[in-house]
């Protein structure tokens, strides 16, 4: 969003910020006013996910010319009017591939990744273009769609006739773009650009910062969790949702310090959902707000039900095995386990760490026999043992190479069948009740005193790096430094999950103890 003189500029990323959350037009409409002064953020990891996709689209490019396409690039970066007449020179001559076509119309202004000729007749002759767009995410969300849609259109006005499709190139497809018939989207298109300019020509602020998973890529994000803080918004408390959060706010509980107060019973039934789970996201702001007058990470235990929570946990084994996963959804198909890691005792009761490394098919499918014969010859000297792993990624995980490489089947097998993987992220959800705003490993470490070595957010920049590499192919470039910082951050999830589980452990001996579980 720009102000160009009298006129705002809109662009295909308007358009999608607007369709995700209505309060970051408000905001950037106050930047084009000159308002608000626009964020400046440097993350690394979204300019790691620049690079790769800027990497994806030159690939798609290298792609056309090895097939004979002559391509022919628009130079410079935004809109202008060079730009414009540079493309539009490029239609009418009738180049093949056309890449960072410069579109305009009206206020809206973009710039397509490729533009295809095609044979169907437009103003400039026998030929006319359609949209192709390179995109990292494997499956297409309706961003993509408003994108395509909105440099369909624009395309549409410049040549003087619709085109009937648009294509979405995604990694490991060899290339091969995606068809979307545009009229199937259009009213779709034309709802959410309707709402957009509606908003700019009149506008309002209504809208409030609700958490979404835009937030992670938004440059506004910690102007809005600022926000939130600030007023004790409901989304603080770990586990509501955004049904619960509207139900409360209708009921006049506006933030957690409320609702933390709310009589208990409730005095009122809720239109949507089980009593008990208002009682239990009430019970959690209560915590949460004593944690914070604490400045402190504290828990309760809650009453234990036969079969949930402590009465999960198996008696410890000098077997045991404490396990953890790195993976990347995004690598070739269907995603790869790029690092095994895994923690237990020796022979001698040391503690030792497994980092095994996979950079290829052959690679993980090599790794995940290693771990399956390694489980199956402790269990000659351990019957006794478990796998312990946070969250159920990792039994999942664990089948999904079964299946994928046919391989060590009846191992898997039996220990799917002797339960011998044991999720903690289960039995806390029914154990305690923490000060956490969510129950992820790493918010609950300061409970049992857990120090990692490693950094997370040095971490964060090596782990989108490293992702991007394997993801282009490219592993053997991967520096040493840069595995030994996974390999150190894995091993402090292993070790973590150990003290959990130690920790969980004593808390139900002192449980026993004081007789309120068997």
């Amino acid at each position: 969003m720009q102000r160009m003189g009298e006129t705002l500029q809109l662009s295909a990323g308007d358009l999608v910020g607007h369709l995700n959350c209505h309060y970051l037009t408000e905001l950037d409409l106050k930047v084009a006013h000159g308002e608000l002064a626009k964020p400046k953020i440097w993350d690394p990891v979204l300019e790691t996910l620049a690079e790769r996709g800027a990497l994806h689209e030159q690939g798609f490019i290298e792609h056309l010319k090895t097939a004979g396409a002559a391509v022919t690039v628009i130079d410079g970066v935004g809109i202008d009017a060079g730009a414009v007449a540079a493309t539009t020179e490029a239609m009418r001559r009738g180049d093949t591939v056309i890449v960072q076509g410069a579109l305009q119309s009206g206020q809206w202004s973009g710039r397509a990744d490729v533009l295809r000729r095609v044979e169907m007749p437009s103003r400039f002759g026998a030929w006319s273009y359609e949209v192709t767009d390179t995109k990292l995410a494997r499956e297409t969300k309706g961003s993509t769609v408003l994108q395509i849609s909105l440099y369909s259109d624009l395309v549409s006005f410049m040549q003087g006739s619709a085109p009937a499709s648009a294509f979405v190139v995604t990694p490991g497809t060899q290339y091969q773009p995606e068809p979307y018939r545009i009229a199937d989207y259009a009213a779709y298109y034309r709802h959410v650009r309707g709402s957009l300019e509606r908003a700019i020509a009149s506008p309002t602020e209504g809208a409030y910062p609700e958490p979404i998973e835009h937030c992670d890529i938004c440059r506004w994000r910690n102007h809005c969790d600022e926000r939130r803080r600030a007023d004790d918004h409901l989304s603080l408390v770990a586990g509501i949702t955004k049904s619960q959060a509207g139900e409360l706010e209708r009921r006049g509980v506006h933030a957690m310090a409320a609702l933390a107060t709310v009589p208990l019973p409730l005095p009122w039934r809720p239109d949507r959902g089980a009593v008990q789970s208002y009682e239990k996201i009430r019970e959690q702001a209560r915590i949460q707000v004593d944690g914070r007058a604490q400045e402190a990470v504290i828990y309760e235990a809650l009453p234990q039900i036969a079969g949930f929570g402590l009465s999960r946990l198996p008696e410890p084994s000098a077997g045991d095995i404490f396990f953890d996963f790195e993976g990347d959804p995004f690598v070739g198909e269907g995603g790869l386990e790029f690092l095994f890691g895994y923690l237990y005792a020796d022979d001698q009761g040391a503690s030792r760490y497994t980092g095994d490394w996979a950079s290829t098919r052959q690679e993980e499918r090599a790794a995940f026999e290693r771990f399956m014969d390694f489980v199956a010859e402790r269990l000659q000297t351990h019957p006794d043992l478990h796998i312990y792993h946070f969250a159920p990624y990792e039994p999942a995980a664990i089948k999904r190479l079964m299946g994928r490489y046919a391989t060590r089947e009846n191992d898997v097998d039996n220990l799917l069948r002797a339960e011998r993987f044991v999720d903690l992220y289960a039995v806390v959800r029914h154990a305690i009740r923490a000060s956490v705003e969510s129950y992820s490993i790493k918010k609950l470490e300061p409970l049992y005193g857990f120090e990692r070595g490693v950094s997370l957010e040095d971490v964060r920049v090596v782990m989108a790096r490293t992702q991007a590499r394997l993801e282009l192919a490219d592993a053997g470039n991967i520096p040493e430094p840069d595995k030994a910082a996974i390999c150190g951050y894995n091993r402090d999830d292993c070790a973590s999950t150990q003290r959990l589980r130690d920790w969980l452990e004593t808390l139900r001996a002192e449980l026993i103890q004081s007789g309120a579980i068997d």
